[in-house]
């Protein structure tokens, strides 16, 4: 039978607690918080900083950065001094650049040597050299990156930091509390980790942090031209995903976002990931309806969408997208629009110009499904 390990107690302390999650970056639910992240490389531990030490530096294949802080509350004191620590970090990480940032962790507990590239150097999702220190740098001047704090007994501090946080202007990084509840087996000593996010409660707003003299000021900032639906982008994996594709043309992304607010009243919503994936809710018994997704190059996918409709139905509403694009009808991994006969077309062939046609044949695909499913449960 497994035994509950209460953290705090004995030799698992907030240092036994740093070393688990560098060994074991995978514990951190970073992809229910920041979809668009990726996989984390574990840098180092107590990296050093003009405000005091890091518990633990995580970097991804494409320059995302994220910091950990372990923290295990013994008074409430603890809250505040937690969100006056995280401000002070990202302000002192706005100071630095790439090159500063490895000079830091080179002298980190838990540093492999090397570069910080060599870390991710052979992830099939990783940049190339110059791009990959381009992001971190980018990252860092703009204070863009992930706070994790991390321990036990957080859930019983979360509505409390929710409330402090909310007095805080935002910085340009997404804040979460990640509860971590852990077993263990006292025949074999294997650890049972189970780790539970209440990102959603304490997510800071969005702002921007001045540094001043490396002391950090946040001032609130205007509210983005960019929308998702009804409101602004809430997460740094919206903001990531729309700024690629303003990148292709700037007026791409409130094309997108009226095209979303078109949909919303048939059920249809962004679901964001790495791509921006379009999903419809029926009700009465049906399944949720993939209508493919829109990648961050600006490709708009359908091959999903076979999954969970009859493929005739697929079929159908994919000619009519492709009657719209000049494109035909392809089938690789499902049925997928295509202008090329390779690849996906750009989203920009649709957007503005045909968006009430696409969201008629939306409407009109969704009526199909819905009396084929009412005959399925007749």
């Amino acid at each position: 039978m497994l035994e509950r390990v209460m953290l705090g107690q004995g030799c698992y302390n907030e240092a036994w607690l740093q070393q688990l999650i560098f060994d074991y970056p995978t514990l951190l639910p970073v992809d229910s918080i920041e979809p668009g992240f990726g996989e984390l490389i574990a840098v180092g531990r107590e990296v050093r900083c003009s405000h005091g030490y890091i518990d633990n530096l995580y970097v991804t294949p494409a320059g995302d950065i994220v910091l950990a802080e372990t923290k295990l509350w013994v008074n409430p004191q603890a809250r505040r001094e937690v969100v006056a620590q995280a401000l002070d970090y990202v302000a002192s990480l706005m100071l630095m650049d790439h090159d500063v940032l490895e000079r830091s962790v080179a002298s980190s507990d838990g540093w492999r040597g090397g570069t910080l590239y060599d870390l991710v150097r052979e992830h099939p999702d990783a940049l190339d050299a110059s791009g990959f220190v381009d992001a971190i740098t980018s990252n860092l001047r703009r204070g863009r990156m992930l706070v994790l704090v991390v321990g036990e007994g957080i859930r019983r501090e979360a509505e409390a930091l929710a409330a402090l946080l909310q007095g805080y202007a935002g910085a340009q990084f997404t804040f979460a509390l990640v509860e971590l509840a852990t077993w263990r087996n006292p025949r074999t000593g294997d650890m049972l980790c189970v780790p539970d996010t209440l990102a959603q409660t304490v997510m800071i707003e969005r702002g921007v942090v001045v540094v001043e003299n490396g002391v950090a000021l946040i001032k609130p900032m205007p509210d983005p031209a960019l929308t998702v639906a009804k409101g602004k982008p809430s997460t740094l994996t919206d903001e990531m995903f729309f700024e690629h594709i303003a990148n292709l043309s700037p007026d791409l992304p409130q094309a997108i976002s009226d095209f979303l607010a078109q949909v919303e009243p048939y059920g249809v919503y962004a679901d964001m990931k790495a791509s921006l994936n379009l999903r419809a809710e029926l009700g009465d018994g049906a399944p949720t309806i993939n209508l493919g997704y829109i990648a961050r190059n600006g490709q708009l996918w359908t091959n999903p969408l076979e999954k969970s409709v009859p493929r005739e139905l697929a079929l159908s509403y994919t000619r009519r997208l492709a009657a719209l694009t000049g494109g035909t009808v392809a089938s690789r991994a499902g049925l997928y629009l295509t202008v090329d006969g390779k690849s996906a077309p750009q989203v920009a062939l649709l957007l503005p110009v045909h968006m009430h046609a696409w969201v008629a044949a939306i409407r009109e695909l969704l009526d199909e499904v819905a009396r084929y499913y009412r005959g399925v449960t007749a």
